[in-house]
């Protein structure tokens, strides 16, 4: 959505998610011609903030509303550019000046999302960086080009009132000690993740959404394997709060009603403190 916005081209087929199947520019050289999206405007971020608007109307205070801001800095960046081809250029071109500018336009575009979000009606935002995530790059490059624009963004929105989390995709755990320097956010972890040593890093001074496998568990497994799974990370992850049940990553279309109304039965057993 946001890389739309930005002049990439998407694609969506019937009853599947949308992909980008063309960059917005063919080359660094074309960075200076983008442009900071305005989210009230450009490509379809106002349908998203209509339906953030009506789902506040309904249901504001009944239930929480988490705005997705889309791709995060390094993640849109990706998209703006091709993802293969910029995971080159900062292996191969890493002092091109237009790197760093690539990547503050999508910044200040992804920022004007979480804050349009914020003003609809969402009580918090989130956002995916998973190029970012230690199953794409190594932890050295996450923590020069995405890790200070992950942590900027925390920071400034949490100097605005607004509480954001981010997903990475795949397996956090190398990356766990850099996210545990961030200011008071959210991190949504994908299953693969280390449950214990994210609770420990990470989760002793931030929120932990997830991490129930979305495919293996939620979608294809047993009402029962979904309780007995969720009990189990009920028992790790709710000790001190700062804990959401959620899945690790987005929940298939195809899952069964049945699972997931197990899960929600489960966290409603299992989530009460005394």
């Amino acid at each position: 959505m946001l890389a739309e916005a930005m002049g990439a081209t998407s694609e969506c087929a019937p009853n599947e998610p949308g992909r980008i199947v063309a960059p917005s520019i063919r080359s660094l050289r074309e960075v200076d011609r983008l442009r900071v999206v305005n989210p009230e405007s450009d490509g379809r971020i106002p349908a998203l903030l209509e339906a953030v608007k009506l789902i506040a109307k309904q249901v504001g205070k009944e239930v929480a509303i988490r705005g997705n801001a889309d791709q995060a800095a390094f993640d849109l960046a990706c998209m703006v550019r091709g993802i293969e081809e910029f995971l080159m250029e900062l292996a191969s071109d890493s002092e091109n000046p237009a790197i760093g500018r690539l990547l503050e336009v999508c910044y200040q575009s992804h920022l004007a999302v979480h804050r349009a979000l914020a003003r609809a009606g969402a009580h918090f935002t989130s956002l995916g960086d998973s190029l970012a995530g230690p199953d794409v790059v190594s932890p050295r490059m996450f923590a020069r080009w995405a890790r200070p624009y992950e942590a900027r963004l925390v920071k400034e929105l949490a100097g605005e009132g607004i509480f954001t989390v981010i997903h990475i995709c795949g397996d956090t755990s190398r990356i766990l000690g850099f996210l545990s320097e961030y200011d008071f956010c959210g991190f949504e972890l994908d299953y693969k993740t280390d449950a214990v040593r994210a609770k420990s890093s990470a989760g002793a001074g931030h929120v932990l959404f997830g991490n129930i496998d979305p495919s293996g568990v939620i979608a294809r497994g047993t009402p029962a394997m979904v309780r007995e799974k969720t009990r189990q990370l009920f028992a790790l992850w709710k000790p001190g709060g700062l804990f959401v049940l959620n899945a690790g990553c987005a929940i298939p279309a195809n899952t069964p009603e049945e699972n997931i109304r197990a899960l929600i039965a489960t966290a409603r057993e299992e989530g009460a403190y005394e």
